[in-house]
């Protein structure tokens, strides 16, 4: 995530228990914030001339006390895998993007 634009720019509030952005979500659950990130890796194909396959995942950290520490989870997630698989990992809306 970019640190020049702000988390209110970032994250759209839905309702009291929900915060949204273009690549995942934090909602209040079981007493406390949750970030719920999806996100596909792409894996190599198995014959050279193949076409690449992808595998679908999901994560929830958490337990937060506050919505703000959920959303900064989920950054610092989402930076540590783009950063593990550069090209071969797609986010949130990417997902469904047709890429």
């Amino acid at each position: 995530m970019s640190k020049h634009t702000g988390r209110r720019q970032r994250w759209m509030r839905h309702d009291a228990r929900m915060y949204s952005c273009a690549f995942g979500k934090v909602a209040y659950q079981q007493d406390g914030w949750y970030s719920l990130l999806d996100y596909k890796i792409r894996l190599p194909s198995e014959r050279e001339a193949g076409l690449p396959s992808w595998q679908m995942h999901s994560q929830r950290l958490g337990p937060f006390k506050r919505s703000r520490n959920a959303m900064i989870a989920l950054e610092r997630e989402m930076t540590f895998l783009k950063n593990r698989h550069g090209a071969d990992i797609l986010f949130g809306d990417q997902l469904w993007a047709g890429a």
